[in-house]
């Protein structure tokens, strides 16, 4: 039989607002969350680290190709490097403001290679400037901006952000190339790299897309699994002490009654407080309530993590210890009982005590049967004074 895994926790569930209003503001919390995801963030700075080292090489390459010649790269690269150098420094020191600055230094990018192509269009050809001179880097790095922002923003953000690079290069090329002394020369080539443009921005925003609803596929599963787990664990959790309910003990003894027919110790304890009408008669039902809790607390301190305490009723607790010898579990008993006044009694107004029954679990043995027994070894200790163990052996 299939053993049932312990409930490890309360799980309050919030109902999720209802109306077109609120779920249009949960789907774009649900697309921005997705950016801004620990695992996912990780990945981006990954991403982005590589990103400046290939970036920081090329404009150190350009530098000492063209910074003699082109002032534009003598006297901005520098101001580039810097402001990559501060940006590896934010992904490294300072990974909350990593998206943030990221969507800052795209659009300075964006905005610098824009001009960059401007200013080479427009020099003279003689002067290794004009078309040739945007190969490779210039129409890489629009390439390149246009697939960053997929890592950096929303997925229909992002595709708005690779159309207006697309754009800004097309109106400043075709600008440039009429009033440029290439004169028209060149514009069916920039056509058919805007062309390109388009449909790489297109194939990355269907990947994008697919992605991100496999992503909130697999969150809906996974919120799914939760809150069936959770669920669950109402069903087999004692509203009050949080302790487990009787159906969950049951389901706990059938499986340690199979595992004790391999030779294995089980050991059952049955507990009940002594005078427990007596405190709520005199002290009012919450502070019943209360003790209780108190009492279900005192024991999850005393047992160990594999062992189970569930309120069966009333005033009346059992735990099961798998693994533990009957004389072991008897030991386990008389320190609760021991604790149990001090640490009950502040709430209660006096001490609160509870007689015990320590049995062992047999092999194949009925729920019913065991706690039948546990219970009349319990009730003996009630008739012998209360505040007492009567263990099997006795």
């Amino acid at each position: 039989m299939r053993r049932l895994t312990r409930p490890t926790g309360r799980t309050v569930l919030r109902p999720r607002p209802r109306g077109p209003e609120a779920d249009r503001a949960h789907a774009a919390a649900d697309v921005e969350a997705r950016v801004f995801s620990e695992q996912n963030l990780r990945l981006v700075r990954r991403v982005l680290l590589v990103c400046l080292a290939i970036g920081a090489t090329s404009i150190v390459a350009e530098m000492i190709v063209l910074g003699v010649h082109d002032k534009f790269v003598r006297y901005s690269f520098p101001f580039l490097l810097v402001l990559l150098g501060t940006f590896a420094w934010v992904i490294l020191r300072r990974p909350r403001a990593v998206i943030l600055f990221s969507r800052a230094l795209l659009a300075v990018l964006v905005v610098t290679w824009l001009v960059v192509m401007d200013e080479r269009l427009l020099a003279p050809p003689d002067a290794g400037q004009g078309w040739s001179a945007l190969f490779p880097q210039t129409f890489m790095g629009l390439v390149l901006f246009a697939v960053i922002g997929y890592l950096v923003y929303p997925t229909r953000v992002a595709l708005a952000h690779a159309l207006a690079v697309t754009g800004g290069a097309m109106v400043v090329g075709l600008i440039a190339l009429h009033t440029g002394p290439d004169l028209d020369a060149h514009v069916v080539d920039l056509l058919r790299f805007g062309v390109y443009m388009v449909v790489l921005t297109g194939m990355v925003y269907v990947l994008s897309r697919a992605k991100e609803r496999a992503a909130r596929a697999f969150r809906v599963a996974a919120n799914a699994t939760i809150e069936a787990a959770t669920m669950r664990e109402m069903a087999y959790r004692d509203p009050l002490t949080g302790a487990a309910n009787r159906r969950r003990l049951l389901d706990e003894l059938t499986y340690q009654a199979a595992a004790a027919a391999g030779g294995a110790h089980v050991a059952v304890v049955y507990l009940d407080v002594d005078h427990f009408k007596r405190i709520n008669d005199e002290r009012g039902h919450l502070v019943g309530d209360e003790v209780l809790c108190l009492v279900a607390t005192v024991l999850q301190r005393h047992v160990r993590e594999s062992d189970l305490v569930a309120r069966v009723g009333g005033e009346e607790f059992v735990v099961v210890a798998p693994g533990l010898a009957l004389a072991e579990a008897t030991a386990l008993a008389d320190r609760i009982r021991s604790v149990l006044p001090d640490a009950v009694g502040g709430v209660a107004g006096g001490p609160v005590t509870a007689s015990f029954g320590v049995t062992a679990l047999r092999a194949g043995e009925d729920p019913g049967d065991v706690l039948g027994r546990v219970d009349a070894l319990m009730y003996r200790a009630k008739r012998a004074g209360r505040d007492r163990v009567v263990s099997a052996v006795d």
